[in-house]
């Protein structure tokens, strides 16, 4: 099915209309939902999956609300895409995968990126047939980005980037990366940064795939050696990669919690319940949790729907994540000895995958201690 202009003018406008047309297309139960729907241990696998699930999305127009017209969407706001992912949610898909960045970067690049080039990448993001990788960290530029050496040097009709970025998400299966490389001088700090769109496919990309404890390669290496960018791929101004980092950073942090939460609550309501090993204290404290950060995500959301960005607020929203991710995996583990030793289906391996990954959420995306210390620095003003 495939939505006519009349319906796309109405579903555009009325957010509540979206949702439940969309929630009648899902439960007719089509072929892609039901792959993507089932757990699947090999993380290639669950890619392709989910590839195949966006391009019935994208086919049916669902997946166009949300992004503008003048970029090959159907118009509407983020909201519409918070429904999207909260119906995916809830009709069994168990997470975004590589398309969690689908909601980190392409926010950014339609508001920041070369219109042209935008109107291209985006179609082919939601269609699922392109995927986005973000390289900022170095392997002596982690959660301050101000300290990195990667450089971007002018050269005729474009730039040249040499250097190396580390724990890459997705770049495995990336086919264009959002690199932030260095203009200025290292003196300059934050200032001299600048944002590129970058072809993984180009000469002088090496990407080594990282495999997680959890035995997943949704990490990478990513090797720049003198790689040819041209001219029209930086993304906002040369010299105002900060800029675009810290929009990128209001979804990661902020937005993208929304995103997030409609799995762990999918997550908690199919493994916890009926598990005894799990006191009702326990899970009322998850539950609580996990509404703390539906309740500063879903604000966030009606922000960005607004214009306005989060700026250092999406800290926030980020620890309340990183604290109801690991509440809930420690209820799923203690619910289910399996999870440890057991058999080695793919719903087990699944699980286990998701609860060794939520270890090390207060480290990715920025640290705790980084957050804390934006909450305390430039919110509460201490000095």
């Amino acid at each position: 099915m495939s939505l006519l202009a009349p319906a796309q003018a109405a579903l555009r406008d009325d957010v509540p209309a979206y949702t439940a047309a969309l929630d009648r297309w899902l439960a007719e139960g089509p072929s892609a939902l039901r792959a993507a729907a089932r757990p699947i241990a090999s993380y290639e696998r669950r890619v392709d999956a989910m590839s195949e699930l966006m391009a019935a999305l994208y086919d049916a127009g669902w997946s166009r609300f949300g992004w503008p017209e003048h970029l090959g969407g159907h118009g509407g706001s983020i909201v519409h895409r918070g429904a999207m992912w909260y119906l995916l949610a809830r009709h069994g898909v168990p997470s975004m995968a590589v398309f969690e960045h689908f909601e980190v970067l392409a926010p950014t690049l339609a508001a920041l990126g070369p219109p042209e080039f935008v109107a291209e990448a985006l179609p082919a993001f939601l269609r699922g047939r392109e995927t986005w990788a973000q390289g900022f960290s170095e392997p002596d530029a982690g959660s301050d980005l101000a300290l990195l050496r990667t450089r971007a040097v002018e050269a005729g009709d474009g730039y040249r980037i040499t250097g190396r970025k580390i724990w890459t998400s997705w770049a495995r299966y990336a086919t264009w990366c959002l690199v932030l490389a260095r203009t200025g001088s290292t003196e300059s700090r934050h200032r001299g940064l600048t944002a590129f769109a970058v072809d993984l496919r180009a000469p002088g990309v090496d990407v080594r795939p990282i495999i997680q404890a959890n035995g997943t390669d949704e990490l990478a290496e990513v090797t720049f050696d003198d790689v040819h960018v041209p001219a029209d791929r930086v993304v906002g101004d040369l010299d105002g990669g900060w800029t675009v980092a810290m929009h990128i950073l209001s979804h990661e942090r902020g937005t993208y919690a929304w995103f997030r939460q409609c799995f762990l609550y999918r997550d908690l309501v199919e493994h916890v319940p009926s598990s005894p090993g799990v006191g009702d204290r326990a899970a009322g404290d998850a539950l609580l949790d996990l509404a703390a950060v539906s309740a500063t995500s879903s604000a966030a959301l009606r922000l960005h729907a607004a214009g306005a960005t989060l700026g250092p607020r999406a800290t926030i929203t980020k620890l309340l994540l990183c604290n109801a991710e690991q509440s809930i995996q420690d209820l799923v583990l203690a619910g289910d000895g399996d999870l440890a030793a057991g058999r080695q289906d793919d719903e087990v391996a699944v699980l286990r995958q998701d609860y060794l990954f939520s270890r090390i959420v207060t480290i990715y995306g920025g640290s705790q201690q980084i957050q804390l210390d934006t909450i305390a620095k430039q919110l509460l003003a201490l000095p």
